[in-house]
């Protein structure tokens, strides 16, 4: 069997499963691309190789995503009986990468990226300046990721109610986000702005000057010139600089600061946080939870109050 055929027959067997599998099939055809479509069982240790190392540099943790999804496609293949042996992945592995650490924004820092005037802002852009402040703030104001904030459609807003619909996510899923009064007024006003007069039930909400879908491309390069106008950098050894993405960091981190401060039962709340993030579990909220020194201070803080009051009980 041809590598593209067995590639579009896992792709296409995953999916029967109800898995989203985007991005393991975008790795796969990045596979097929370099390598050809050549026979199953004439792939070589150099073929996988290439394919790893890319375009060289240090080894990342796309390395290592990249090594698992060769690994469970030959899985399926010598499962399937499409080739005898498994291709030669490497028998040892690169160090890993440090775990990143997110990046998360003060309010001050947020008020000076929505403070930048507009006529700081390159004329030429795709990306208009209400536009880079709505996505901020949606991001910001609700936790979204980065590619479900691009992908909302006209369709997907309930202003009126205070909701977004959020299709087709990371674990194939769609949720309701329920949103503040605030950000809903501000989502508005950049709707009655953008899209009033010329609204169609499936344009996108977020968009270009042209009126186009606005992409990952384009938001992560103004973005990156907009930190860098207010002065956002990070010294500390990271791996990045400050990223859209971490904005989710900062909501899910600031989300349990206030609960702490609320003096709100927070274990009972962090189900509730991992379903409004569209996690599968809990685990996978705990990604976000970075502690901070005023997370850990609001966490001591509710301890003694706790501790206190046993003694008193006593």
């Amino acid at each position: 069997m041809k590598l593209g055929a067995a590639i579009q027959e896992y792709t296409d067997y995953k999916r029967s499963l109800g898995m989203d599998f985007r991005t393991d099939a975008t790795r796969l055809r990045a596979f097929l691309r370099q390598t050809g479509d050549v026979a199953l069982d004439s792939i070589s240790a150099e073929n996988v190789q290439a394919y790893l190392k890319g375009r060289g540099g240090p080894v990342t943790s796309f390395w290592f995503n990249k090594y698992h999804a060769l690994d469970r496609f030959f899985r399926y293949a010598v499962g399937r009986r499409h080739l005898g042996h498994r291709p030669p992945l490497p028998t040892t592995q690169p160090k890993r990468p440090p775990t990143h650490v997110p990046y998360l924004y003060s309010a001050e820092e947020v008020h000076r990226l929505l403070s930048v005037a507009d006529t700081y802002y390159q004329p030429t852009s795709p990306l208009e300046p209400h536009t880079m402040r709505t996505l901020i703030l949606l991001l910001y104001g609700a936790g979204l990721r980065i590619g479900e904030a691009l992908r909302l459609t006209l369709a997907d807003l309930n202003l009126n109610d205070g909701l977004l619909m959020i299709r087709e996510t990371k674990f194939f899923k769609s949720r309701l986000v329920p949103i503040g009064r605030d950000l809903t007024q501000m989502l508005q006003q950049y709707y009655d702005r953008q899209w009033a007069a010329n609204a169609a039930f499936d344009s996108p909400f977020l968009c270009t000057r042209k009126h186009t879908a606005l992409s990952y491309a384009q938001a992560h390069f103004v973005f990156q010139w907009l930190r860098t106008e207010v002065g956002i950098m990070r010294f500390d050894g990271g791996r990045f600089q400050p990223r859209l993405h971490d904005f989710r960091h900062t909501f899910a981190v600031r989300r349990l600061i206030s609960w702490y401060r609320e003096g709100k039962d927070v274990q009972r709340l962090l189900p509730h946080l991992s379903t409004y993030l569209g996690h599968v579990d809990i685990d996978s909220t705990a990604h976000y939870l970075t502690m901070t020194r005023e997370l850990l201070q609001e966490a001591n803080r509710c301890f003694e109050i706790y501790a206190s009051g046993e003694v008193r009980h006593g």
